[in-house]
């Protein structure tokens, strides 16, 4: 069966608009799907980006885009083949399009800054969301009038669009309304004009560019094709600031990093969520984030946590602070009726509402206890029951969001602190210290990327941030994720640029970074890593006061060599030690005095995705492992500037390259892989101003060892890579197996890193390679998570190939003896060079 899609066509580097005509219906019919994306990442069926290379090509266009790059999107049938398109004249490069999500879930918000006098005002931000009620008394109630706040946007989508239906027809609004709250509650956080909510940037002025529609099971995911128009139509608004809380893929040649790097060639701040998969470790980061110059953020919990709350009797009046749900950002727990609260009895006796209850919950609040079963099982045995809502009261100290990832789950499911179950709700608004503000919120995705770079480059508050909703859903709430971290970030850009509107797009992505403040762990006293935190919680202030510039403002050294700097002729390796060599120039803006420069080192915990028998570890092992009031300095980095020995006076207006040498932890073993990581403090004293020194931080982290050498596949322990039957049960008689169309094998895989390329081939006893297994190649491929939608990546043996990339039909292999070659780029390695791959050959196995 033929499916229409949509696919996208773009091309780099502003090559202006150029005309596209219709493919001819031989060609179109030649067209047919050899390489899929691997299964593990979430794209539109049928769907592919192409990059062009300069010259027109001929297709039936949809989408056209003709700012940040020349191309369109083209309707073709599902099994539209990128293996033709990428031979085609012109073309450079194919992408597939891929789905997109907002990260949020897992103040008092008004962190403002009255005391800078800035507001923003002048200042324009684009917001790429699903849209935003305008109607809200804090957003202007307005839009597109004289004076009002929102001057600019559009609705890309409308309220019934589903990018996962390769049929969905797209029937914009005439304006952006927001249906889901995303969008609402992040405009609130950069611009909202009180007086409950205050955003950091209340007098910019605001454009909304609607990409997701109404929630449908939950979540509604948008995709590249129709967020790079919204992208375009941004760029042509003008704005200064984009504003991007969504993401996807994971590398900085994904289409959308691509698009918005190329946007930041232009001039325009581009600012994107780093992710919410920080429970999946390391390598989490997603893109537009990765793009190269965007501003990638990463979230730190609130002070304070501020949302509606209940009370409920109880002799003491307890009234507790009600968490959003992780993945239900979209369904309030708001009733516009009065609703009752029941304990839940279930089959056991028990109030934690593991197993199926027989009283009716109709209606009702079901009141459940946190405990040995999941919360997804708690709600969906209370949803079966009935219940329109769930409460579940904690049984521990400490405040967390209850995170329910059933899609099938349709009903609000929130925690509270406190709660003894009695009956009687009452909507109210209340403020709680939180126990962890100032933290890295758990959510907040870890870098780096598969390259190396820093990611984030930067922190802001997003954890449990009180911000504006639609007036439908309850006018607001209370959200967490690193898309509330982006709109803070965003705001205090506003501010910047109206303070500096001089100041280039780098300028003010240094000054941004090395102002920021690190942070410490309270669970072990030590650094948290900048593939954490970047550099640190911003702090605008000290960015917009900065009296010096540092470039660059992160230090990615990839990985560390072995031997001395400066000719020294000692064997460094025999003290198991390595090191590496960066450089850091540092630019005075005082143009009347000199000042004194100090550099000091404040190393970091190291992190390893692997535990100490070489498993894959989700949560990063760290080093030290937890508090020790003496700790080995040589588990820890050492930093030494020899220019500093000399002169370290920097006169009026003077810049000046120092050179920096960073020993990684040389107690660290190179088999247990670890990321070292740390800050330079530069502190620099200006004349006569002894008692006021000012303390700049530059971020850097590399791999402890040669990165290069490291294996891409997961442990021989994890019993993978592994052929399997369709049902994934192991086979142990391969030889008399006898596979066929209707009787597979399927060859199972695990990346535990990112690799540039990967393939699956098919090769005869005399090691002749015969072709691609279907779905046997991919190309900047982000590495498995723990989920089981993503645990495990797979190709299906049939006993046909793919000739090479550029065939456009399998051929069936005749019967014999076969064996399967999973082959997978080793980190930074040459595609044309054999010994830069990961190898492994299956058993052999007979086709019939």
């Amino acid at each position: 069966m033929k499916v229409n899609a949509t696919f996208c066509l773009l091309a780099l580097a502003f090559l202006g608009e150029q005309t596209a005509n219709a493919l001819s219906s031989e060609m179109r019919d030649a067209i047919k799907m050899v390489v899929k994306y691997p299964p593990h990442i979430d794209v539109k069926p049928g769907s592919f980006i192409v990059e062009l290379d300069g010259e027109p090509a001929r297709f039936s266009i949809g989408k056209q885009y003709h700012l940040l790059f020349s191309g369109f999107s083209v309707n073709a049938d599902e099994n539209f083949d990128p293996a033709l398109l990428a031979s085609l004249p012109g073309v450079k490069r194919v992408w597939p399009v891929k789905l997109r999500t907002m990260p949020a879930e897992p103040s008092t918000a008004n962190i403002t800054y009255p005391n800078l006098g800035f507001t923003g005002k002048g200042v324009k931000i684009g917001i790429i969301d699903s849209g935003v009620d305008f109607n809200h008394p804090e957003l202007g109630n307005c839009w597109k009038t004289p004076g009002c706040m929102w001057q600019y946007g559009a609705d890309f989508v409308g309220d019934n669009y589903d990018s996962r239906d390769s049929h969905a027809i797209i029937n914009p609004l005439p304006r952006p309304m927001d249906c889901m709250g995303h969008g609402t509650h992040v405009a609130g956080i950069i611009a909202a004009q009180g007086p409950k909510v205050t955003g950091v940037a209340p007098d910019a002025t605001m454009g909304m560019y609607r990409v997701f529609s109404c929630p449908k099971n939950g979540h509604n995911p948008s995709s590249d094709d129709v967020i790079l128009s919204a992208v375009e139509a941004a760029y042509k608004d003008g704005h200064d600031i984009l504003s991007l809380s969504l993401g996807g893929g994971g590398w900085p040649e994904d289409p959308l990093a691509v698009a918005c790097s190329n946007l930041v060639k232009k001039g325009v701040i581009v600012v994107a969520a780093n992710g919410n998969e920080g429970t999946s470790g390391l390598f989490t980061a997603g893109s537009p984030a990765l793009g190269r110059g965007v501003i990638s953020v990463g979230s730190v919990d609130n002070w304070n946590n501020t949302g509606s709350a209940i009370s409920i009797t109880t002799k003491s009046s307890v009234k507790s602070i009600m968490s959003s749900t992780p993945g239900n950002e979209e369904i309030p727990f708001f009733f516009d009726k009065e609703t009752q609260l029941v304990a839940v009895n279930d089959e056991s006796d028990s109030d934690l509402g593991c197993t199926n209850t027989t009283q009716s919950l109709s209606g009702k609040i079901a009141l459940i206890k946190r405990g040995v079963c999941t919360f997804d099982k708690k709600a969906a045995n209370a949803q079966a029951a009935g219940a329109v809502g769930v409460i579940i009261y904690n049984n521990v100290e400490g405040m967390l969001s209850p995170s329910v990832t059933d899609p099938t789950i349709n009903i609000p499911v929130v925690i509270i602190a406190e709660a003894d179950g009695n009956e009687g709700t009452q909507r109210d608004i209340i403020t709680v210290e939180s126990t962890t503000g100032g933290q890295m919120s758990p959510f907040s995705s870890f870098g780096p990327s598969p390259e190396l770079d820093i990611a984030p480059l930067v922190s802001g508050p997003g954890g449990n941030i009180y911000s504006t909703f639609p007036l439908k859903l309850g006018g607001y709430t209370s959200l967490s994720g690193t898309s509330m971290a982006t709109p803070y970030i965003t705001g205090t850009i506003a501010l910047f640029k109206q303070a500096h509107p001089e100041y280039t797009v780098g300028q003010i992505r240094r000054a941004l970074i090395t102002s920021a403040k690190p942070r410490v762990s309270k669970a072990t006293g030590y650094n948290i890593h900048p593939y954490k935190s970047g550099g640190g919680l911003v702090n605008i202030y000290d960015a917009i006061t900065a009296r010096a510039h540092f470039f660059p403002p992160v230090l990615s050294i990839n990985d560390t060599t072995d031997g001395l700097p400066n000719g020294d002729t000692r064997n460094f390796m025999q003290l198991g030690m390595r090191w590496a060599q960066s450089s850091v120039t540092i630019k005075n803006l005082d143009a009347n005095k000199s000042a004194r420069i100090a550099l000091t080192n404040a190393a970091s915990e190291s992190l390893s995705s692997w535990f100490a028998n070489g498993t894959f570890s989700a949560v990063p092992r760290t080093a030290p492992e937890s508090f020790d009031p003496v700790p080995n300095p040589s588990i820890f980095t050492q930093v030494f500037a020899p220019q500093l020995l000399g002169s370290n006076l920097l006169a009026p207006g003077e810049q000046r390259e120092l050179e920096v040498f960073i020993v990684s932890p040389f107690g660290l073993k190179e088999e247990d892989r670890f990321f070292y990581g740390g800050y330079l403090n530069f502190t620099l004293t200006w004349d006569g101003e002894d008692d006021s020194p000012k303390t700049y931080t530059v971020p850097y982290a590399g791999f402890n060892g040669n990165y290069r050498k490291q294996d891409v596949l997961s442990d021989p322990k994890e019993e993978l890579p592994i052929l399997t039957d369709d049902e994934g049960n192991p086979v142990s008689e391969l030889n008399n197996f006898g596979v066929s169309g209707s009787k597979p094998l399927i060859a199972n895989f695990r990346l535990e890193l990112p690799t540039r390329m990967i393939s699956l081939t098919l090769l005869d006893p005399e090691n002749k390679t015969l072709g691609f297994l279907p779905e046997g190649y991919g190309e900047y491929v982000p590495r498995n998570q723990q989920g089981p939608s993503s645990f495990i990546s797979y190709s299906i043996i049939n006993g046909t190939v793919f000739e090479d990339k550029e065939a456009t039909q399998p051929v069936q292999v005749p019967p014999g003896n076969y064996r399967v070659r999973l082959q997978a780029l080793r980190p930074f390695g040459d595609p044309g060079k054999q010994t830069d791959f990961q190898i492994w050959d299956s058993p052999i196995f007979s086709v019939s």
